[in-house]
């Protein structure tokens, strides 16, 4: 699979838990941390260590790990960083309070029509 790929298949499974508001960006052209950011709120903390062990585990089937992984799962935030994209799983408040979106202003948002739609699998 590709980058772009893993990224769409991340924001598939965190909705598949019931992410909210799911959205992937391309900041390719504004840094170089990444290729793709993706960013899910939860509505509890339940919810916020079911999106996050959910995400591991179906990579993991992929011989992914993340290089780095930031809070608790009792936390409101939740970063997992895989390199090429990181996925970041927020509290909705927190999510609202940080905005994360406007941080990255000059991220392309890739439609969630691209993402949504793609019929992949990790194998």
């Amino acid at each position: 699979m590709t980058t772009e790929e893993l990224a769409y298949q991340a924001a598939r499974l965190a909705e598949e838990k019931k992410g909210i508001d799911t959205e992937i960006l391309d900041i390719t052209k504004v840094s170089d941390i990444a290729d793709y950011i993706i960013i899910t709120a939860a509505s509890s903390r339940a919810q916020l260590k079911a999106i996050a062990a959910h995400i591991e585990d179906s990579l993991a089937k992929a011989d992914l790990e993340p290089s780095l992984r930031e809070g608790k799962y009792g936390d409101k935030w939740f970063v997992l960083d895989y390199l090429d994209f990181v996925v970041h799983i927020i509290d909705e408040t927190a999510r609202e309070f940080y905005n994360l979106e406007e941080l990255w202003a000059g991220a392309m948002f890739i439609p969630r029509e691209e993402w949504d739609l793609k019929d992949l699998s990790i194998s």
